[in-house]
């Protein structure tokens, strides 16, 4: 088996630089919408112009939505271990702009390199981690294996894994068996997930169900406006609801399911929030050829809004504005994204609903359907209907609104179950 490990090993080390020069052209075709992306290209090659001479301790969280459910953990981190840096890593400019808001200097911002030996080995040497801590899952074999060799605590917080993951994962089974057996901690969200990561090679001794940090969710509405004085003068007491994460195909299930709704709520306003800010370009294209009027809210901070539809073309306000619609469409669920946070309208005690692809959300979206917190809606038709019938039945909306709440409640607690695995690791160093 050592032998086979290291034989996989050898040809994925290839492969990663065989297929090197599509990561720069990954980088430039994406910089076409967002040319953020072109921005710090040298750090994901493990090249930083920041300096670090001592040892740190390393989280990392790969996009958005990862960084926004590691937030409490960091912050707790940062308050238990304040002689320690921490450097904070993810791959995304959007997940970039979110740490350096939440955080500002009390971390070190950086890109994480890609997983190719060369980039990975300056990494460590630069970063010199005693501690590292991956949310979610990013299983990348050079990475752990640095961990392993240099016998870096690792702890994957708050870990699952899909089944299209266990089967991509499955393919080359020695290396990734390797790779989750160097000493980790696995601190998975559910028992399911507990389970498929010992299939995978993790040491049953060493995995824990702590449950799904995004249940600990802090609120911090960064909007400069009060929610009801927005509510009051902003938008004169409109009926509004709120498509949050929104990708291709949803904006227009949206607009068209706003076009009904206003045959009966006449002055109702859409809030209309793109997942990722090179969509909001295209989203602005679409309503252009729609017959709603609309303005973008990076224009209209402070103004009366009038129009049919706010677009919402900035970041970090999603949470503001699911608190001030009177209920919240949660996309990346119409069509096969997966599903995108539900916690965070329900913690902003609004009305949830959602299309059925939630895969990447299942555990949360069953309990939440369970508990008769979620309504699930497949096109435009349906979300149409549903927010009429909502509208009109604020006991239904209280009632969903209390049910998800205590969903939340049950479910907290990840953060300090996690906290108490990382403590005998961190003092080992």
């Amino acid at each position: 088996m050592m032998l086979m490990t290291k034989i996989s090993r050898f040809f994925y080390d290839i492969f990663t630089y065989l297929v090197s020069p599509l990561l720069i052209i990954h980088l430039v075709f994406r910089s076409v919408s967002d040319r953020r992306y072109i921005h710090r290209v040298a750090e994901r090659f493990g090249f930083y112009k920041k300096q670090n001479n001592s040892q740190t301790i390393w989280v990392h969280a790969v996009s958005y939505g990862e960084v926004n459910a590691a937030q409490s953990l960091v912050r707790s981190l940062l308050e238990e271990y304040p002689d320690s840096k921490l450097i904070f890593t993810c791959t995304t400019p959007t997940a970039s702009a979110l740490i350096e808001d939440l955080f500002e200097d009390k971390v070190i911002s950086i890109y994480l390199p890609y997983d190719l030996k060369g980039p990975v080995k300056r990494f460590f040497e630069w970063a010199k981690p005693k501690m590292a801590i991956i949310i979610e899952t990013e299983i990348w074999p050079n990475i752990y294996h640095y961990c392993g060799t240099r016998e870096i605590p690792l702890i994957l917080a708050s870990a699952c894994i899909s089944d299209d993951s266990m089967k991509k994962y499955s393919i080359l089974f020695g290396l990734f068996k390797d790779s989750v057996s160097q000493g980790i901690v696995v601190a998975s969200q559910s028992e399911e997930d507990a389970q498929k990561f010992i299939s995978l090679g993790a040491k049953e001794e060493r995995t824990f169900v702590t449950g799904n940090l995004k249940f600990d969710i802090e609120v911090n509405l960064s909007s400069s406006i009060d929610k009801n004085i927005f509510k009051s003068e902003i938008i004169n007491e409109r009926f509004s609801w709120t498509a949050g994460s929104t990708h291709e195909r949803e904006e227009k299930e949206a607009i068209r399911a706003h076009e009904l709704i206003k045959e009966k709520i006449p002055n109702a306003l859409l809030i209309l929030a793109p997942r990722k800010p090179e969509r909001f370009h295209a989203v602005s294209k679409i309503l252009d050829q729609s017959e709603l009027s609309y303005c973008k809210w990076s224009e209209n901070k402070d103004k009366k809004i009038d129009s049919d539809v706010l677009l919402v073309d900035t970041l970090g306000d999603l949470l503001f504005f699911y608190s001030v619609g009177d209920m919240s469409f949660v996309g990346g669920s119409l069509f096969d994204i997966g599903g995108h946070n539900l916690i965070e309208p329900a913690v902003m005690m609004k009305p949830i609903l959602t299309g059925p692809k939630l895969d990447n959300v299942l555990e949360i979206a069953d309990q939440f359907r369970s508990n008769q917190a979620i309504i699930i809606v497949s096109d435009y038709k349906e979300l149409c209907s549903s927010i009429l019938e909502l509208s009109e039945d604020k006991e239904r909306c209280n009632q969903m609104t209390n049910n998800a709440m205590q969903v939340i409640e049950k479910n907290k607690g990840s953060k300090d179950k996690i906290l108490q695995l990382i403590k005998p690791l961190i003092n080992l160093h």
